[in-house]
């Protein structure tokens, strides 16, 4: 009977410290599901951080554009090239003619002739 007793102490002793070893490590997971939570909050409020930067950089990007875009208009609004362009060679032909209707036929044939 003692041998008997004593063989269940020792298996109580063994079962005693199996449940301490489970309950240590259920802290220790408990611990580590915590840490992995706060890990994943972190993560996800630096991710609406950086969202949050992208979206503002994005309308930076597309208000700059768009004043580029007017400051184009401006300046082609401002600087008419082509109707100036226009204008000049209007103005050119129209002093060719002129230069033509008052020239002899036969220099008006020379005119010709050279070109």
């Amino acid at each position: 009977m003692k041998q008997e007793l004593e063989k269940t102490k020792a298996n109580l002793e063994i079962s005693n410290g199996k449940l301490k070893l489970k309950d240590e490590l259920a802290v220790a997971a408990m611990a580590a599901q915590a840490a992995a939570e706060r890990s994943l909050q972190l993560a996800d409020s630096r991710a609406a951080g950086l969202r949050q930067r992208i979206e503002e950089l994005t309308r930076q990007v597309e208000e700059a554009e768009s004043k580029e875009r007017r400051c184009n208009k401006v300046r082609h609004i401002c600087w008419p090239w082509r109707a100036i362009k226009a204008a000049t060679a209007s103005t050119a032909n129209n002093r060719v003619q002129n230069a033509r209707r008052r020239m002899l036929p036969e220099m008006q044939a020379l005119l010709h002739h050279n070109v």
